[in-house]
């Protein structure tokens, strides 16, 4: 535990990790400004304090009473007249559209009209309890969704993904970087110094996730007016995506119920074990390679590689490609929905996510043990 501890505090310390989370969080900071100038948004959390977010007849009768005005004379014809969107939804024109304009066939077919059919079920699920019926924000919502989701999160999960990976570079480099590794590395006892460097890097490769993620949703919600919105279902009438291949717009359908707060909070946490994925990669690559820089460049081609693969190859390859942990943070924005038309699978990120640590668990434990018997001369 001793060495666990020293391992852990020169990560911590290290003057290289935290300027740049000091420039990351800049960053972000930067970001979070730039998505608060909608008037109407903040207006919306403001109302959303007075009405509620349920819509209704007595939604609108508190609206009616708020100080007449431009924006809410914008509210009201927002949510006026508004209607269940899931009453009658029908998913399976998705799959159908799917199928024929990509020219699915076989199990590729199949999974796709079962995993549309089982979507179905959360659609009657939201129609059965009018979770379309919330506000959220109103005709804005698609706009404030994606500034926190597509933008601010996409950035901050990319920035931890690249720190994990310094860090446990970095934890694996020293000895070298410091001409130490012939003396530590020189006994069986010496080089299961290695574990403690891999749980090392990856507890610091949290710790930056943590710190970074509170500093950047901090400086976000201060800027940002959620108001009462936060108990809305993420799966407002107001919440759509847009889907060309599937003829136009359609809901945003999750599996399970969100409220805008839950589903932050679940996403943050898929976050993190993309995070340590992320870490693990990191020390695979460590345990070959001495130098951290080419390490790091490995890392950016492996990861750039996954991506180029999942877009020239077709068939299986192409659906389990698309459960990459590059990809997971690329497709973040569809977390807890049916995911479109490259993803076969229910619950994708959550299947993604562990199938991928599971497996660079099993690769880092092959290399940690290759490691201990090889010469390092």
């Amino acid at each position: 535990m001793s060495i666990f501890i020293y391992e852990l505090k020169k990560l911590i310390f290290s003057p290289a990790l935290l300027v740049l989370i000091a420039l990351c969080l800049g960053f972000n900071i930067i970001v979070a400004i730039g998505g608060s100038y909608y008037s109407y948004t903040d207006y919306v959390a403001e109302a959303s304090r007075t009405t509620g977010y349920r819509l209704g007849a007595e939604f609108n009768e508190k609206l009616a009473g708020l100080e007449p005005g431009e924006m809410r004379d914008w509210l009201m014809e927002d949510t006026t007249g508004m209607t269940d969107v899931f009453d009658g939804y029908d998913t399976a024109y998705i799959a159908d559209a799917y199928i024929g304009r990509l020219g699915l066939k076989g199990y590729a077919a199949s999974a796709i009209r079962s995993k549309y059919a089982e979507l179905q079920k959360a659609v009657d699920m939201k129609d059965a309890s009018d979770e379309s019926m919330t506000l959220y924000f109103a005709s804005a919502t698609g706009y404030k969704h994606n500034d926190l989701h597509r933008n601010t999160m996409l950035f901050l999960l990319l920035e931890c993904a690249l720190i994990a990976a310094l860090i446990m570079l970095l934890s694996l480099g020293y000895e070298h970087h410091n001409r130490t590794s012939h003396i530590v590395y020189a006994t069986k006892t010496g080089r299961k110094i290695i574990i403690h460097k891999l749980f090392a890097g990856l507890s610091a490769g949290l710790a930056s996730f943590s710190v970074l993620t509170v500093l950047t949703l901090a400086v976000y919600f201060t800027f940002n007016d959620y108001g009462s919105i936060w108990g809305s279902s993420i799966s407002s009438g107001f919440h759509l995506i847009d889907d060309m291949l599937a003829g136009g717009i359609r809901p945003f359908v999750t599996w399970q119920s969100y409220t805008v707060l839950t589903y932050l909070l679940a996403a943050l946490g898929i976050s993190a074990l993309l995070t340590l994925c992320f870490g693990l990669t990191a020390f695979v690559i460590g345990m070959w390679l001495k130098n951290s820089y080419i390490g790091f460049l490995v890392f950016l081609i492996i990861n750039a590689g996954c991506i180029v693969f999942a877009l020239v190859v077709s068939g299986l390859p192409k659906y389990f490609a698309v459960l990459s942990p590059v990809w997971l943070w690329l497709k973040r924005s569809l977390w807890f929905t049916d995911g479109g038309a490259d993803i076969l699978w229910k619950n994708f990120e959550t299947l993604g996510v562990c199938a991928s640590l599971f497996i660079l668990a099993g690769l880092g434990s092959v290399s940690a043990n290759l490691f201990r018997k090889r010469d390092i001369a």
